[in-house]
């Protein structure tokens, strides 16, 4: 009998043992699933905070974007109003009137060269002067001017221009 009892015991100390060691597990496992839910809940809140923030930023673009079109649609209504047309029609010049200046006199033409040559000339470079000046001289005399030569010094303006434009390139990427 003595043998029983102490199989019992053993049995029954056996069994202790491991539902103590099933405690010590279900305890980790308890602190375990709430670290989790406590993550779980901060990321919750901060899914919330982001939300409404989304929220009220879409409400304002939408509200913003029904002001545009409220104003497009005033805006197109008023453009559209038998008002306006007469209004452009008092604005806009009528065939008779323009704004371009259709023709320009030869010694208006001549004083905007020499004015443009004079500038060219002081930011030359010194091989380029002697061009320069020479198409000043042709432009200043009167010779020119009445044999047609006005346009071999448009010619050649048209060419230092080019040649300018290309060294100012140059300089630019320098």
């Amino acid at each position: 009998e003595v043998a029983a009892l102490t199989s019992t015991v053993e049995a029954k100390t056996v069994q202790i043992g491991e539902v103590g060691i099933e405690i010590v597990q279900m305890k980790e496992d308890l602190s375990d699933t709430q670290a989790s839910l406590a993550a779980d809940k901060e990321f919750l809140g901060d899914l919330e905070t982001s939300c409404k923030t989304k929220t009220a930023e879409w409400e304002e673009r939408s509200k913003t974007r029904a002001e545009e079109l409220v104003a497009l649609a005033d805006t197109i209504k008023v453009l559209n109003d038998d008002d306006a047309l007469d209004l452009f029609k008092k604005t806009l010049p009528s065939a008779s009137a323009s704004l371009v200046q259709m023709s320009v006199s030869a010694s208006a033409m001549r004083s905007r060269a020499l004015a443009a040559l004079r500038g060219a000339r002081q930011g030359a470079l010194r091989q380029d002067r002697a061009g320069l000046e020479l198409l000043t001289l042709a432009l200043a005399g009167k010779k020119a001017l009445s044999k047609g030569g006005f346009d071999q010094v448009i010619k050649m303006i048209d060419e230092m221009v080019e040649v300018l434009k290309k060294e100012q390139l140059d300089d630019d990427h320098k």
